[in-house]
């Protein structure tokens, strides 16, 4: 209240005496002349007090968290990547050696440069390297100082080609010397503009070239230099996890500050003068940094083994951006609460008794099943609201009754639906009776023996029960294989091989037959040549295995990996294919056993085979 009072004094000392300040000064009078307005006017300036004062301590220590975890999660990814580089140079390392450890290689270097085997040698291990190799090697290359010849191969010709040359000069090359000296371990490690292999192929940017020096021990100079350039396929896929936001970017260099890489050229454009702030003393740590207009947090890490020193460098602007949302999220989070606690207010604080009552009377009413009241609006307040909401929940539940009804009409207009269904076959199978009758009386056996197994499948098919036993399932089975091979002629042949045990087991009703009209649809239709369809029931590791299976041209593999994947997914109603097969699964789980299944694959000797497996317990079958 004093508060407010206070208020209102600014506000009317604040405002001069032109007409639109002395209208929205009697409007904010009138709108505080109610307790509930006040109350809830108050409790929003007290919020909005404590959202600034919260959001502006929160920005600038969620700024400082940010920078915090930044810096220590750069480090561990900078460290990371510093032991890949360095495994990585260990494997090429690796791979350069194997030269010098084999004394054929060894001796070839050493003969005569016109010995043809010794050259072919040359040549033959050197294609080995280069195409055993993973696609990082984008060239190979070998110098023998003694004869001036250089062995190369490159993935620059298409297919490439092994080329042998004589260059000049290349002892005197800085690399040269390098890998040429036991100082640096007899190898050289260039960026590939500094060797002779400065060209992108297949559109990748080369990483760096590895020289390797194989020595003769006794002389101490050099039989051979092998020299290995990469492509940046390894280097991007570590950039790739290390480079997750805008405004960021990372340089590589070794250890004498020669060059390797550098993602963004025009934001980090002076190199030498980011390596003169660094204290290259410490292994690791970050510093502030200015470019220009640009301030930046740099992270930088050496690695132990061959020193490679990489740079990651971060926009303060960019890095300040989380703090910015983060503290833009805390107001937008903060006015939401503003708006709830003002309207919490305002209600608990209004003079609802008398509404209330009333509402309360046309509650009882409804609770006695009446569900033609409805409340008189007046006003526009809180209690208006609820009222409306009042005649609004009581207009739904009239529409829930209504639509409960006609469900109960629908249902019931589906059982008479599915009577006739029931009736209908039952005509179609009286009327082949009838059929049969007659077939019998001109004495045309094939025909009666043909529409009694069609009358039994469709017998079979409207018997209630969702599973048979085996042994009903292969009556059924055998009716209509008779139909088919009726059709089919000499084509189709059917063996059937089953346990006497396995005649018990339950099995979802027209499983068997399912089986195997996908068998002559699969195998019989996509040939011109005769199809045995094998029906076996069999028991094994307290398992009844039912399996048709065909000698047909099999299901193509593509085909066959989108049926196996298809009885994996649960959401299989989308799928356009294999309908039959998912839901003869799907029956087995509910109907049968939950980890019964289907099994589908091709047959080594040609065919396909489909097993249901049921799994049982010991004396669930017949010994």
């Amino acid at each position: 209240m004093i508060l407010l009072t206070y208020l209102e004094i600014v506000f009317i000392m604040g405002i001069g005496g032109d007409g639109m300040e002395r209208f929205l000064l009697n409007l904010f009078r009138r709108y505080t002349r109610k307790l509930g307005n006040k109350l809830g006017l108050a409790f929003s300036l007290i919020v909005c007090v404590l959202i600034l004062v919260l959001a502006t301590v929160s920005y600038y220590r969620t700024t400082w968290i940010i920078k915090d975890n930044y810096i220590s999660n750069t480090a561990k990814e900078l460290e990371h990547m510093n032991e890949g580089l360095d495994n990585y140079v260990a494997q090429i390392d690796a791979l350069s050696l194997s030269f010098r450890r084999d004394d054929n290689f060894m001796g070839a270097l050493m003969g005569d440069e016109e010995d043809f085997s010794s050259r072919l040698y040359i040549e033959n291990q050197l294609r080995n390297l280069f195409f055993s190799s993973s696609g990082d090697i984008a060239a190979v290359s070998l110098f023998i100082p003694r004869t001036g010849a250089e062995y190369s191969l490159s993935r620059l010709m298409d297919p490439p080609k092994l080329e042998v040359g004589y260059p000049k000069q290349i002892t005197s090359n800085s690399w040269y010397k390098e890998a040429s000296s036991r100082a640096n371990r007899f190898r050289s490690i260039q960026p590939p503009l500094q060797s002779s292999w400065a060209y992108n192929i297949e559109n990748k940017p080369l990483f760096f070239t590895f020289h390797r020096a194989l020595i003769n021990i006794p002389s101490q100079r050099p039989l051979g230099m092998v020299s290995i350039t990469l492509n940046s396929t390894y280097r991007d896929k570590m950039i790739n996890d290390v480079l997750e936001q805008n405004g960021e970017m990372l340089a590589i260099f070794d250890r004498n500050n020669t060059s390797f890489y550098n993602s963004n050229t025009k934001m980090l454009s002076n190199e030498a003068g980011l390596l003169g702030a660094i204290d290259w003393a410490k292994p690791e740590g970050y510093l502030s940094w200015s470019s220009g207009k640009e301030n930046f947090l740099v992270t930088y890490a050496v690695s132990p083994d061959d020193g490679w020193k990489l740079v990651k460098l971060i926009s303060t602007r960019a890095l300040n951006e989380r703090a910015q949302n983060t503290r833009n999220l805390e107001f937008v989070i903060g006015l939401v609460f503003l708006l709830i606690g003002t309207l919490l207010v305002t209600l608990v604080t209004k003079a609802i008794t008398k509404p209330l009552k009333q509402l309360s009377k046309q509650m009882e009413k409804v609770g006695g099943a009446n569900f033609d009241v409805m409340i008189e609006v007046n006003g526009n307040d809180e209690i208006a609201y609820l009222s409306k909401k009042f005649n609004t929940m009581v207009a739904k539940i009239n529409d829930l009754i209504n639509e409960e009804y006609k469900a109960k009409l629908g249902e019931k207009t589906a059982r008479m639906k599915a009577l006739e269904a029931q009736i209908n076959p039952h005509f179609l199978y009286n009327a082949l009776q009838t059929i049969s009758t007659e077939a019998l009386v001109h004495r045309v056996d094939h025909i009666d023996r043909m529409v009694q197994a069609l009358a039994y499948i469709l017998r079979y098919s409207i018997r209630t029960g969702d599973h048979v036993n085996l042994a009903q399932e292969m009556n059924n089975a055998e009716s209509y294989v008779m139909l088919q091979q009726a059709r089919y002629g000499e084509r189709l042949s059917v063996r059937i091989e089953l346990e006497e045990r396995m005649l018990g087991v339950p099995i979802p009703k027209m499983a068997v037959q399912l089986l195997v009209e996908n068998s002559i649809k699969h195998a019989l239709e996509q040939t011109l040549d005769p199809v045995l369809i094998r029906v076996r029931g069999y028991c094994s590791d307290e398992r009844a295995i039912i399996e048709v299976s065909d000698n047909g041209p099999g299901i193509p593999e593509a085909r066959l990996r989108e049926l196996q994947q298809l009885l994996l997914k649960e959401n299989w109603m989308s799928e356009q294919g294999g309908i039959g097969l998912k839901n003869l699964s799907e029956r087995l789980k509910l109907l049968i056993h939950s980890d019964a299944r289907l099994e589908i694959r091709n047959l080594p000797e040609g065919g396909a085979s489909v097993q249901i497996i049921i799994p049982v317990k010991a004396g669930e079958i017949g010994p």
